[in-house]
């Protein structure tokens, strides 16, 4: 496909530093030959250079959104893409790798780079393994990281949730929900991804202290078979488990699911994350205590808004430290009606 003519520049700092260099032990090295003590230091390497592309006006824009896995909580992001195209007229392709694989979203991010897109907003899967992927994306078109992190690639911002911070309001949680202490069980579909891996973080700072101890940390690569399977293995190798955690959308239902199998309900408790449709049903019924829920909607709509600012002003649209934190909140028993009306609402955008 014919790609559209771009002028591509180049973002770096240079920072130089100066400074003055000491005297020998043996005395004064100044009226030496070589270096003076007065003279400058040698300048420190320049910072990675990220590759910004910016378009002529008026040429036709394609951006692309790129989901880790089909789950619902993609739905809302979707709602917000359309918002965005409905308000700008800009088509947006949302692609989400079917079975949540590197290698399926690594092969959607190379097809979206040989159609000529213009942008990419992605959340990563696992970003220290797909470096090299989005770096090469990201010398052809505008290459941004939506959800799921990857600090160390040339992608040039972030939006989504402060997943530290997301922990650290998970981790008060089961705090007050566990004020004597006891034993947790952390399911997540991927460890390797950023935004779980800061979660867990988060979640482990505030515990700590509080007499309550991680026994399990399981993964389930995104496949909810085994993450149901492993919450029933949990619970049958710890009868003292107090509390089940889920870190991805469909952990927490699931989790709960295995609770009320074996007859739990109420001795463990659950708390999950996101707005999945059984986890705020399963909080109605009492099986799920709490969830943490991020904004999906606001990171379909402000990831497509930044990209197109991005084609056409490039990092002078960019906020300073290239982050935009779309928040967090605990929905549970007591806010869960309010919530989802809020839900309806945005829902009616796709």
């Amino acid at each position: 496909m014919r790609r559209f003519p771009k002028l591509t520049f180049i973002v770096a700092t240079l920072t130089l530093t100066f400074g003055l260099s000491g005297c020998g032990k043996g005395g004064n090295n100044a009226g030496q030959s070589g270096t003076s003590a007065n003279a400058p230091a040698p300048a420190a390497p320049a910072a990675a250079a990220k590759p910004v592309h910016i378009y002529p006006k008026g040429t036709p824009i394609k951006l692309a959104f790129v989901s880790n896995n089909v789950a619902n909580y993609w739905n809302f992001a979707h709602a917000g893409v359309r918002a965005f195209e409905k308000k700008t007229g800009i088509q947006v392709t949302f692609r989400e790798p079917a079975k949540g694989t590197v290698a399926e979203q690594n092969q959607i991010v190379e097809d979206l780079v040989t159609e000529g897109y213009n942008g990419i907003a992605i959340s990563v899967i696992a970003p220290n393994d797909q470096i090299r992927t989005l770096d090469s994306a990201a010398r052809s078109l505008n290459l941004i990281c939506v959800d799921s992190d990857a600090p160390k690639s040339d992608r040039l911002m972030y939006i989504g949730t402060m997943n530290y911070n997301a922990g650290l309001l998970m981790g008060k949680e089961i705090v007050k929900l566990l004020p004597k202490g006891g034993q947790v069980a952390i399911f997540v579909g991927n460890l390797a991804a950023r935004n779980a891996s800061r979660r867990l973080q988060g979640i482990e700072h505030v515990i700590k202290g509080h007499g309550i101890t991680i026994v399990a940390k399981k993964e389930d690569n995104q496949d909810y078979a085994r993450a149901r399977s492993n919450a029933e293995n949990v619970i049958s190798a710890f009868p003292h488990l107090s509390l089940m955690c889920g870190l991805y959308s469909y952990n927490g239902a699931l989790a709960a699911a295995a609770v009320k199998a074996a007859g739990d309900k109420g001795k463990i408790k659950v708390i999950a994350f996101d707005q999945d449709p059984d986890t705020l049903q399963d909080i109605k019924t009492g099986l799920i205590n709490a969830t943490v829920v991020q904004n999906p909607f606001m990171e379909g709509y402000l990831s497509c808004k930044y990209l197109r600012n991005i084609c056409a002003d490039g990092m002078k649209a960019v906020p300073p430290g290239a982050n935009v934190d779309t928040g967090v909140h605990i929905v549970d028993a007591a806010n869960l009606a309010a919530y989802k009306k809020k839900l309806a609402k945005m829902m009616a955008s796709k």
